[in-house]
């Protein structure tokens, strides 16, 4: 095959398998390597993450020596380059461990929220900032300084249309969401960027009120215009693409189902109405356990919801949720600890029972962060097998 036509076969492959209307040709294999691919190709976390050139050789690496069939990022995962460009220290990179961690910090009060509430840009300006930078909380932050965030952030998606380029012209890779609009619900904001774990955990209970009014606010500003876009998009699947949207779910591991139904709930289905209407896939990551939310999802359409579960047992989700496709199945933790007949075997059960009528794509079960999480044999024998097997 040429690699525009391996490309166009890759995205049927995928596609077939998460519509739910035809057996694919076999099973799709899908990369969720962040980080460990950066490992695995003998750099430091540090040197490919500041170095954009660098980053490019691990990602064709990756491809190269394992050859799936779509890769989910392609090494933006972690921007550390632009809150640096500030001074900013988000990320806290430890090369010497080979981990990257992501500080968990409030850049609003609990006393705060009715600020945030009233003009959640003008609090970001003024106060959020202050949290996050130091130039910006002692007032010494120049035009420059903002000069230099805004030059990254250019150099970034610079980076990532080229590579993407790259991948697709020459390795024959699928594009792997369609550009839809992004809605960005005000609870997974509030979780991620504004109050934390800790603080939107006691707002659920103490002051769940201003939780709401606090989501509708941040909702004026990505969510209810990417609901608008998506809205707006033509009806029916765009086949140049893997999937039409993404979801990527973290809030929901502290929620109950009550605080669930309450607070993330109707952002969410607004979402999954939408594309169920207008026939489209999207591809929903739930970090943790879902087990929980399973309910709310059993009533879709067949082949809109392609469910990728983190901590789930995927053959009672195949029972719960027939109407959805499942992405994963590949335990991190028997690919970095597993012997490679382990692997194998996990490998074929999941492509005999999950995949023998359809609705499969095997993926690893977690990003593969760390250097142990995969042992680079096991991860090359389970793609050379899943590419030549055929259920």
């Amino acid at each position: 095959m040429t690699n525009q036509e391996l490309k166009s076969y890759r995205t049927q492959l995928i596609r077939d398998a998460s519509m739910m209307q035809k057996k694919p040709d076999r099973i799709p294999h899908v990369s969720f390597f962040v980080t460990w691919k950066i490992l695995d190709a003998g750099y430091k976390l540090s040197e490919a993450m500041n170095d954009y050139s660098i980053m490019e050789k691990v990602v064709r690496r990756h491809q190269e020596k394992y050859g799936f069939d779509a890769i989910f990022e392609y090494g933006g995962r972690n921007a550390i380059r632009i809150p640096q460009a500030m001074g900013g220290s988000t990320y806290q990179v430890n090369d010497e461990a080979g981990t990257i961690n992501y500080k968990d910090t409030a850049i609003c009060e609990a006393d705060e929220l009715d600020e945030l509430i009233a003009d959640p840009m003008k609090f970001f300006y003024e106060k959020g900032m202050a949290k996050k930078y130091p130039c910006w909380a002692d007032k010494t932050v120049t035009v420059e300084d903002v000069q230099r965030a805004i030059d990254e952030q250019s150099e970034f998606i610079k980076y990532h249309m080229n590579i993407t380029r790259i991948m697709q012209e020459e390795y024959g890779m699928p594009a792997f969401t369609a550009p839809n609009g992004f809605t960005y619900p005000g609870l997974d904001f509030l979780f991620n960027s504004i109050r934390g774990i800790k603080g939107l955990s006691i707002d659920m209970r103490k002051q769940p009120e201003k939780v709401e009014e606090a989501i509708r606010a941040l909702n004026k500003l990505y969510f209810d215009p990417g609901l608008e876009t998506l809205k707006n998009a033509q009806e029916g699947p765009d086949m140049n693409y893997c999937f039409d949207y993404d979801i990527t779910l973290l809030c929901h591991t502290i929620l109950n189902v009550k605080q669930f139904e309450r607070f993330l709930w109707p952002d969410l289905k607004a979402v999954l109405d939408t594309l169920a209407e207008k026939k489209k896939t999207v591809r929903l990551f739930m970090e943790g356990s879902s087990k929980r939310f399973w309910d709310y999802l059993k009533d879709y359409p067949k082949g809109i919801i392609t469910i990728h579960p983190e901590q789930d047992d995927v053959f009672e989700i195949r029972k719960a949720l027939p109407n959805c496709a499942i992405m994963g199945g590949m335990p991190v933790n028997l690919l970095g600890q597993g012997t490679k007949k382990q692997c194998l075997d996990r490998a074929k059960l999941l492509c005999d029972e999950l995949g023998k009528d359809g609705g499969f794509i095997l993926c690893q079960d977690k990003m593969v962060s760390f250097k142990n999480d995969a042992n680079p044999e096991n991860v090359k024998a389970v793609c050379d097998f899943v590419r030549e097997y055929r259920v």
